[in-house]
């Protein structure tokens, strides 16, 4: 469905809600398959993870904050709100859905022949590229680009269809990448840890670039926002601007904690080893286990 020029919500910020039938049967539907998930592993006498279980619902509220709430009316009529949804849907809510493991959870929950289907599918020559190091990377930091140095944004902003279309392409292109930086569920081709480091680190300076590119335009890169009424289209320039030192901001406060946490995990993992290769020694010498 094509739409005319985006008019400004009228009354207070926080009551333009939207309710898009097709994203909350999504929402909806993540949710409950998770849900029934975790049904199903309690009632074999199992248990899941809190951690895993609160990130995985933390994820999904951020998604329906970015796409059911005023975030997604006023993102509209103003490139800074609409930065600030990206952002959600590329750097807060796919981290946190991976670190939900759903695969894990559908490994445990499915019959042995669907949790079969599951790991062929995900382990099939397109994933097995996509969730490649350099592959991921090269789509979380060259679909922005495109993205907003094209005609594809502005005709997002006219058309319901390209607007879900570039909403998916946000989420799809973030969790390639997020997914096997977590490294809890299995994936194709497991990252090391230096990997990992360096793939956030790369993250970093391909949004900082794009955020340069866009605070020094000259004008308006949009014209839908520049037709909008007043006071969101004689101001579009300068939430341009303000959009651009938001995603170099927001990267660099988010990208940053999650290295640590990538190294800190690291120093786990190896620490573990080391215990792990001491114990063994011990044992082939004869020796009493350490306490």
């Amino acid at each position: 469905m094509w739409r005319a020029v985006p008019m400004p919500p009228e009354g207070p910020f926080w009551l333009a809600w939207s309710v898009d039938p097709f994203t909350l049967f999504v929402l909806l539907g993540a949710a409950s398959l998770y849900a029934a998930g975790l049904v199903r592993v309690r009632r074999a006498g199992g248990g899941y993870p809190r951690g895993a279980v609160a990130a995985w619902f933390g994820g999904v509220a951020v998604l329906a904050l970015a796409l059911a709430s005023p975030v997604d009316i006023y993102a509209d009529v103003s490139f800074t709100v609409h930065m600030a949804q990206h952002l959600l849907l590329t750097l807060v809510a796919p981290p946190l859905l991976a670190l939900g493991a759903p695969v894990t959870l559908a490994l445990r929950s499915l019959s042995p022949g669907r949790a079969r289907r599951v790991s062929s599918a995900l382990g099939s020559r397109p994933i097995a590229f996509l969730t490649r190091p350099i592959v991921a990377w090269a789509l979380f930091a060259g679909v922005p680009w495109v993205v907003h140095f094209s005609p594809l944004f502005d005709l997002a902003l006219r058309s319901d269809v390209w607007h879900a279309i570039e909403h998916a392409l946000w989420v799809t292109t973030s969790l390639f990448l997020w997914w096997p930086v977590v490294g809890v569920d299995p994936s194709p081709h497991p990252w090391s840890y230096p990997a990992r480091l360096l793939t956030l680190f790369l993250a970093m300076p391909a949004m900082s670039f794009l955020s340069l590119a866009i605070f020094v335009a000259s004008r308006p890169l949009y014209p839908t926002y520049v037709a909008v009424a007043p006071p969101w289209g004689p101001e579009a320039l300068e939430a341009q601007r303000d959009a651009a030192v938001l995603m170099w901001l927001t990267s660099a406060f988010l990208l940053v904690p999650a290295m640590l946490l990538v190294a800190a995990s690291w120093k786990r993992h190896d620490d573990e080893r080391q215990r792990r290769l001491e114990a063994r020694f011990d044992e082939d010498a004869g020796l009493t286990p350490r306490v």
